[in-house]
């Protein structure tokens, strides 16, 4: 079906709004409707704001991905800004830029993957808009959310010896994508089901950095969109320091490691250099190490130390125990390079 068939941009507004946009209460003054949504400011917190952009054939292929892992991870790349902040997701404000190609059905799936993704974490949606896009599907996305006053995670208190953690195990979206690429779908999904989910639909880690936050002892905090070797690096910028990471210590999943058999890749590299894992990293005193993972642990959440924040320079411990620069060929995503 048609866009024009349900009336269009404004009929399309009032199909979405049923099921999936907030109604009034919970903090959402004037809901879906008015020109603007109102927001009631919590007594002694504060509100954090995220904004990110999937565009088609940039951020995901429709023949790789359907509208609900579309929509899925558009919203889940946003609600890991904000857990990465150590804040609660509030509301979420969704804009599209659509294609003739775009059916109601297929936007509708869409939404849904993207409203399932916020209910999940306790957020839901509060507005947006729509536009015609002549190239491609575009995904934008605002996600709010709000933390205690003066205790939001930032990336920029790490301190010289600190322990450097990671949630999770990391590489595996890169895995994903690489299967994709180099077998297609069927075939790619055939190999590892989890690996394309990891790709397709990646699982914010809210309540984790929530649990982190609580206990105090999280001196610096991000979360892994662009590779642990092109974010870490701003991490350690920020805060002024340097970091030291082992190889060894580095969590991949056996998924991983199957699959980059059959990728020809080495699977510690895929880890270090892939995108968007969307875990954690934290910057802890060796002394809090334990709490902060006991108090993930408690939420389901594994995390690995994989290092330690020096002086000065950006440095990677070999498995055999010889140490080279981290260069800047792995430094992870950049829109925007050559």
């Amino acid at each position: 079906m048609r866009l024009s068939e349900i009336g269009g941009e404004f009929g399309f507004i009032e199909r979405m709004r049923g099921p999936h946009a907030a109604a009034k209460g919970g903090g959402l003054a004037v809901p879906v409707g008015d020109d603007a949504a109102v927001l009631d400011a919590p007594a002694g917190r504060q509100v954090v704001v995220t904004t990110d952009m999937l565009v088609e054939d940039v951020h995901f292929r429709r023949e790789w991905s359907d509208p609900y892992s579309i929509g899925w991870k558009a919203a889940a790349v946003n609600l890991s800004d904000i857990a990465a902040m150590g804040a609660e997701p509030t509301f979420a404000f969704l804009s599209l830029g659509l294609t003739e190609q775009d059916t109601v059905e297929s936007l509708d799936r869409l939404y849904d993957g993207f409203s399932d993704c916020l209910h999940r974490y306790g957020a839901r949606l509060a507005g947006g808009d729509t536009n015609a896009s002549p190239h491609g599907l575009i995904v934008s996305v605002t996600q709010l959310g709000t933390v205690e006053a003066g205790r939001a995670l930032t990336r920029s208190g790490a301190r010289v010896g600190d322990a450097l953690l990671v949630t999770g195990t990391l590489g595996d979206a890169a895995g994903g994508l690489l299967l994709l690429t180099q077998h297609g779908p069927a075939r790619a999904e055939k190999i590892s089901r989890d690996l394309i989910g990891a790709h397709r639909r990646p699982h914010p880690r809210v309540p984790a950095a929530r649990a982190a936050a609580a206990t105090g002892n999280v001196r610096a905090a991000m979360d892994l969109s662009d590779g642990l070797a092109g974010d870490l690096p701003k991490l350690c910028a920020a805060s002024g320091v340097g970091a030291r990471i082992e190889v060894s210590k580095l969590p991949v999943s056996d998924a991983l490691r199957q699959a980059a058999k059959d990728l020809g890749k080495d699977p510690a590299a895929l880890a270090l250099s892939g995108g968007e894992d969307y875990e954690l990293l934290l910057s802890v005193a060796p002394a809090d190490v334990e709490a902060v993972r006991t108090a993930m642990d408690a939420v389901g959440v594994p995390s690995a130390v994989i290092g330690e924040v020096t002086r000065a320079g950006l440095h990677v411990v070999a498995p055999d125990g010889s140490e080279t620069d981290l260069s800047a060929e792995d430094h992870g995503w950049d829109h925007f390079a050559p």
